[in-house]
Parts: C-alpha cells; sequence; structure tokens
C-alpha cells in the first residue's frame, strides 16, 4: 500500500508528543478524576456535608468540559497525527488489536454517556442512583486504560508475541502490570492536583483548608504509589539492556530519565506543602504543581517512546516501517523497492531518488533545522563524509533502524543531503575548548560516548597526539562498522586534543577526573 508523505518542518515526532502528552494528562485525570468524584461524593454524603457536596458539584462541571471536550478532541488529534506520520505503525497496531480498540471505544462510550448523566442528574437524582452513577462512570474509564494500557506497553515490550502473535500474550505482556500501576496512581494524583486548583478558589477559612488537606492526600499519597510503581516497571522492563540505553546508546535517553526523576521528587514534594500547611497553599503553587506534574509525565512518556529505538513495535517493525522479518528481502531489493512512495521523476534524477529515500527513510525521525536536525551537522561535513556515513547509519548511537541500501541509493541520498548543506561553511568555534567537543560531536561521538556505550575512555591511554594522528588514518580499515576519517585539518587537530585530553598518560591516576566530557553517556 502506499501512503502519502507529510513533511513538517518541526518533526512529526515533535508534533505527537505535544498532542499526546496533553492528552494522557487529561485522560489521566478523567480516569482519577472519577474515583475522586463519587469517592467525595459519598463522603459528603454520608457526613451529611452540604458544604463538601456543593464542591463537588462545582468540580464535576469543570471535571466534564475538561475531560469530554478536550479529551476527545485531542484523542481524534493523536489518531490523526499519527496516522500521518507513522501509517505503518498504525495499521499494525489497528489491525493487530482491533478487537482490543472495538471493547475500549464501546467503554468510553459508555463512559461519556455516565459523565453527562452525572453531571445532569445531580438535582434529579437519589443519592444512590447518582452514585451508582459515578461508580458506572470510573469502571468505564478504569477499563479503558486496563485495555489501552496492554496495547501501549505491547509496544515496548512485546514478550511471547514475537513468537506466537497472540493477542492475549502481547496484551498481557512483561510491562503491563507494573505500568498499569502507574498509571492507575498517576490518574488519581492528577485528581488530587486538579481538584487542588478548584480547591484554590475557594473563600479562604476552615472549609478551603479541609478541601485543601483532603485534595493533596490523593495527590501525595498517589505519587508514592506512582515511584513504587516506576521501580517495579524497571524490573519488569528487560527486552532491551535499560543499563546500556541509559549509558548513552539512545542519547537522550540519560537526560529525559534524570527529568523524570527530578519530576517525580519535585512534585511529590510539592504536594506535601497543602496535606501539612494548607494555609500556605495558594493559586501560583497550583500552577507550579500542575507544571511540574506535566512535565514529569512528559518525560515518562518520553522514555517509553525513545525506549523503543529503532522500534515502532519492539523487536517486530522498526520506526521507517519495515518489518524485521522483512529485512532480508529489503536488503535484497533495496530500500527504494521497499519504500512506500518513491516519485516517478526519481527514476531520472539521482537527487529526487535521494529526496524521496529521504522522505520514506529519515524523515520520520529527522528534521534538517528542527528536532534531531541533520543541517547543523552537514555544515560540518564534505561530500566524503556523508558518503561513508550514509550506509552506516544503521550502527550509529540513537539506534537508527538498519539501512540496506544499493550503491546507487547510498549515492543517491548522499547527492540530496548534499544539496541541502548550508551554502557557507559551518562556522568553527573560536573557542579551543568548544572545538574539541564539536570535533568529537560530528565524528566519534556519532556512535561512541567516552565512558558510557560503546566508551573510548580507555583507548588512547599513554598515547601520545601523533599516534592518535596516525589512528584517524587507519580507522576505515579497523572494523566494517567504521568510517574512515574524512575531517578538514582543523577539525582533526581538534579531534586529537579531545582524544589526548580524554585519556591522560599511563599512571596519571586522580586526572582521570579532569577528562573532558567524562560523563557517562555524553550526548552528542
Amino acid at each position: 500500500m502506499n501512503y502519502p508523505v507529510w513533511e513538517l518542518p518541526m518533526g512529526g515526532g515533535v508534533l505527537i508528543a505535544v498532542v499526546s502528552i496533553l492528552h494522557v494528562f487529561v485522560s489521566h485525570f478523567a480516569i482519577g478524576g472519577g474515583l475522586w468524584l463519587v469517592v467525595t461524593e459519598m463522603r459528603a454524603n454520608r457526613n451529611r456535608d452540604l458544604d463538601l457536596r456543593a464542591f463537588v458539584k462545582r468540580h464535576s462541571r469543570f471535571f466534564l468540559l475538561l475531560t469530554l471536550v478536550f479529551g476527545a478532541i485531542s484523542g481524534v488529534g493523536i489518531w490523526t497525527t499519527i496516522g500521518l506520520v507513522s501509517p505503518h505503525g498504525t495499521s499494525a497496531l489497528i489491525h493487530g488489536y482491533v478487537w482490543g480498540w472495538a471493547m475500549e471505544w464501546v467503554f468510553f462510550f459508555i463512559e461519556i454517556a455516565a459523565a453527562i448523566v452525572y453531571y445532569y442528574g445531580w438535582d434529579k437524582l437519589n443519592t444512590n442512583v447518582h452514585e451508582a452513577i459515578g461508580w458506572i462512570y470510573f469502571g468505564a474509564a478504569f477499563i479503558s486504560l486496563v485495555i489501552i494500557n496492554g496495547i501501549i506497553t505491547f509496544m515496548l515490550t512485546p514478550g511471547g508475541w514475537l513468537e506466537n502473535q497472540n493477542f492475549w500474550t502481547g496484551f498481557f505482556n512483561p510491562t503491563y502490570r507494573p505500568s498499569l500501576v502507574i498509571r492507575t496512581f498517576a490518574g488519581t494524583a492528577i485528581a488530587g492536583m486538579f481538584t487542588l486548583l478548584t480547591a484554590a478558589n475557594l473563600a479562604r477559612g476552615n472549609f478551603r483548608g479541609r478541601v485543601t488537606r483532603w485534595n493533596a492526600g490523593w495527590a501525595f499519597f498517589s505519587m508514592l504509589g506512582v515511584i513504587g510503581g516506576a521501580f517495579w516497571y524497571k524490573s519488569a522492563i528487560g527486552v532491551w539492556d535499560a543499563n546500556e540505553a541509559l549509558l548513552g546508546a539512545i542519547p537522550v535517553l540519560p537526560v529525559v530519565a534524570g527529568y523524570f526523576k527530578i519530576g517525580l521528587i519535585i512534585t511529590t514534594a510539592l504536594a506535601v506543602i497543602p496535606l501539612l500547611v494548607p494555609k500556605l497553599w495558594n493559586k501560583g503553587l497550583v500552577a507550579v504543581l500542575l507544571i511540574v506534574g506535566l512535565m514529569t509525565m512528559g518525560a515518562g512518556e518520553w522514555l517509553r517512546e525513545a525506549g523503543r529505538k529503532p522500534f515502532v513495535i519492539n523487536g517486530y517493525m522498526y520506526s521507517t516501517g519495515m518489518l524485521v522479518s522483512d529485512t532480508a528481502r529489503v536488503e535484497d531489493a533495496g530500500m527504494a523497492a521497499s519504500a512506500r512512495w518513491i516519485s516517478p521523476e526519481a527514476a531520472t534524477s539521482e537527487v529526487r531518488l535521494g529526496h524521496d529515500l529521504y522522505l520514506a527513510y529519515c524523515q520520520v525521525c529527522h528534521t534538517m533545522d528542527g528536532y534531531n536536525g541533520l543541517r547543523p551537522f552537514l555544515a560540518q561535513w564534505d561530500e566524503e563524509t556523508v558518503a561513508s556515513l550514509v550506509p552506516l547509519t544503521g550502527h550509529m548511537r540513537a539506534l537508527m533502524p538498519p539501512w540496506y541500501g544499493t550503491e546507487e541509493e547510498n549515492a543517491a541520498l548522499t547527492a540530496y543531503l548534499m544539496t541541502e548543506k548550508p551554502p557557507e561553511p559551518g562556522l568553527w568555534p573560536a573557542d579551543p575548548v568548544a572545538a574539541e567537543q564539536l570535533a568529537w560531536d560530528i565524528s566519534c561521538g556519532l556512535c561512541h560516548t567516552v565512558s558510557g556505550f560503546r566508551p573510548l575512555i580507555d583507548s588512547f591511554a599513554g598515547q601520545s597526539p601523533e599516534e592518535i594522528d596516525g589512528f584517524l588514518d587507519e580507522s576505515g580499515d579497523i572494523v566494517d562498522e567504521m568510517p574512515a576519517y574524512f575531517g578538514t585539518a582543523e577539525q582533526r587537530a581538534a579531534l586529537v586534543r579531545f582524544l589526548h585530553k580524554m585519556n591522560p598518560p599511563e599512571g596519571a591516576g586522580d586526572q582521570a577526573a579532569a577528562r573532558p566530557g567524562g560523563n557517562e553517556g555524553r550526548d552528542s
């Protein structure tokens, strides 16, 4: 099947991230907030607390507008963006889990109907019936999570599904249970955050303090559940080497993992304030809590997405849409014969063929100037460098999908990329340290880290700058996966200095601490 190509300057992945993270945050509120509504209503009814019951009623209007209106629209937005950016992956999820999606849509319909009846039934239904409607809503929302969680976790950890392709094997995959725990507690935590927002609009007094403390309890204790679930999730993942990935195999992963950990700590710490000292709570702190909570969820979703690299469905389908089972066929036929769309003009134009190959296999993850931009690298590379790297992209850090281009296709992609090279050569840093770091980033740092993934920390110990310079002449002959070095004299000199400083003379002892870029998994 042929699909259209959708080019976005910002990158399709960035657009998916913006839409999906906002949707996921609100959709988790729809689950945890539904539980908060019915539990708090029951508390108010049992204690004959009319003020609390009125507060729940007011909050239910905010809840209905945010979850049903924004949640539904952003949900459609996710399907639209993933269908355009990754049609093969979307098709695989639909065909593999069509009955799962069908069940989820049924419960989503029940969820919408129950939410509307719940809101408009405050003064029309008796207490027991109204509470029952609330439980129906929460039950439908939670079952929707149960179903979607199975499909989402399957994409990262399909487990035994790769062998038997059984619906339930893929659904109840290795990370299904810890992910369900995390997402359930995340939902109740977000419910506490949003109810703290509505409580902050109340007049100061005993009732506001009481409601604030009740809502803060939902946020704080739920965050403890999220943290516990995160430890369980890490121990259950086991499909790709998490330690290797966090050491820089996927450069962005160590950074995002750090943000996620910090976000968990800050969110939990902020939730303690209204729990212990509700009088100090105000709208400004609510805004900070919600922003940090959103960023923490974004970091968690980013970890899960980045952890799949280079796959859409781990071990089954690459991000380019190529099936792992098709690699032998693609290797024989070439990339153009397997592309989802190649224009007729490509038959007579080398540059156009390269452009179409870029659209088919590169732009799903890269842009020229935006996210994962290529032009800053092209500004520093000559044609020989680009030609040497194109066939080896599958061996680089960031775990790109394998490339099986023919010599003609490699030359075509190189020719197209050179048309995107800035007309003026990239400005080389005047600062020696910055120049050394850039020389590393555009050469060795594409595949290695200093002391993490494929470390070079000990490779040049005791070698003189002249010996390191001689090694660069031989780099292309060491292993097939290592390209020859074609840097300019200026780039070469800076790289030699970096590699020499990275490894002090043997016996230098504590001087190792002063090595440049010595942190594990340094991003390049």
